[in-house]
């Protein structure tokens, strides 16, 4: 599948500089600063609590930090509007859940469909473009998706992801509710996106296995990103 980004894989999608927040008197950031290019993948671990899914909703606009700017394919997001920010994620932005996040009653095919529509992406050709995705995912044709195992369910809800042609993708804890066996394939799936659709993707793990088969590795800890130590565990 081509995307509308294939002609610039070195390109920021996403550039954190000087973030700082805090939660009551505690900081969880200092002065954080990462970039993420098209084509490459970034994995975040770090102990509970170190603020791994809060530097997602940051990224996401969902919470808006105490100082720092947030650069979504090169727009700050800090301080956007709410319906400029929604339409920014929407054509921008893809998020891939720990748990899917699928409507169940739908099917897997219907579930891809509803995100392009809600996006208020050209309807034409939707449907042929979602069951492309889910034919390349390996999901079977299924009446609802609560037929689908979890591995499934996951790949599932990566196509949702990839409908809308996103610069970037996140995806916090993927692969947590997952078997050894679907967690593994399902890992060497979301790293294989970056190059093969020239998007940036960042993913939030607790698992240290995981997070090496990303290009960079880094460990959040008391307030900064740093790269993580070969061996050393979340």
């Amino acid at each position: 599948m081509g995307t509308a980004h294939d002609t610039d894989t070195t390109r920021p999608v996403l550039e954190i500089e000087g973030l700082t927040h805090s939660l009551g008197v505690r900081k969880l950031f200092t002065d954080l600063s990462l970039t993420v290019r098209a084509g490459e993948s970034v994995a975040v671990t770090g102990p509970s609590g170190s603020g791994k899914s809060t530097l997602l909703s940051c990224v996401l606009g969902l919470i808006k930090p105490t100082a720092g700017s947030v650069k979504v394919t090169g727009t700050d997001i800090v301080g956007l509007r709410p319906a400029r920010l929604a339409a920014l994620r929407a054509r921008a932005v893809g998020m891939v859940f720990q748990f899917g996040e699928l409507l169940p009653e739908l099917s897997p095919l219907d579930n891809v469909v509803l995100a392009a529509l809600l996006a208020r992406t050209n309807p034409h050709g939707v449907r042929d473009r979602a069951q492309r995705l889910l034919d390349d995912l390996g999901v079977p044709g299924a009446t609802t998706s609560d037929e689908l195992s979890g591995g499934e369910r996951q790949r599932t809800a990566v196509a949702r992801a990839l409908i809308n042609e996103p610069a970037l993708l996140l995806a916090d804890e993927p692969t947590g509710a997952l078997d050894t066996e679907a967690r593994d394939r399902t890992a060497e799936l979301l790293f294989g996106l970056p190059r093969g659709h020239a998007c940036g993707l960042l993913v939030v793990t607790h698992d240290p296995g995981i997070a090496a088969r990303a290009d960079r590795a880094l460990r959040l800890e008391a307030g900064a990103l740093k790269p993580m130590a070969s061996g050393v565990s979340a």
